[in-house]
């Protein structure tokens, strides 16, 4: 057994013996403690778990805890991943592991996250994928605060405008009206 990244023990053993083969890596494996998974990089794109095999959500304080990688002991690098509910998965910079901790896989192989999920340690794909949370958000409550129905309508005229060759005579016109008093 090896150590496991959140339990510091040596709990963490194989999900199938037989696919021990080489004794320097670390095959997907399960902490017999807390139900966390480990899988090699290649493991993870390759779907060897069962996304049955942990339902279950770790303890909350169990995912705060910094992890270290059961192969090459290096420090794990944390990602948050938005869903309903967020989470935080650790990688090993060096040998590119992922640690799930309980209900984490489960969560993530029902997901698209499962096909890139190396973006979640890449800054440039996290600041794309905020701007489009928060524009996501912003038009959330412009629709709250004006209706579907008026947000339709609304749509409707920046699709009409959008190309037209006189569109700025078009917007004068708009604010020109929504100025004027009725």
């Amino acid at each position: 057994m090896r150590t496991c990244p959140k339990c510091k023990t040596q709990t963490l053993a194989p999900l199938a013996e037989d696919r021990v083969t080489d004794p320097d890596t670390v095959p997907p494996s399960r902490c017999t403690s807390c139900r966390g998974v480990w899988l090699p990089h290649g493991a993870v794109e390759q779907h060897v778990v069962p996304p049955s095999l942990d339902l279950e959500p770790a303890a909350p304080s169990a995912d705060e805890l910094p992890g270290f990688c059961p192969g090459c002991r290096g420090i794990l690098v944390r990602a948050r991943v938005e869903a309903a509910h967020p989470f935080h998965l650790d990688r090993c910079p060096a040998c590119a592991g992922v640690w799930f901790d309980a209900g984490e896989w489960a969560a993530v192989a029902s997901t698209e996250w499962l096909t890139h999920l190396d973006d979640l340690w890449d800054p440039a794909w996290k600041r794309r994928a905020r701007a489009q949370q928060a524009q996501k958000r912003h038009l959330q409550e412009i629709e709250r605060a004006l209706g579907a129905e008026t947000l339709d309508r609304v749509r409707a005229a920046i699709a009409a405008l959008r190309n037209h060759p006189r569109r700025s005579l078009g917007l004068s016109y708009l604010i020109e009206e929504l100025r004027s008093p009725r």
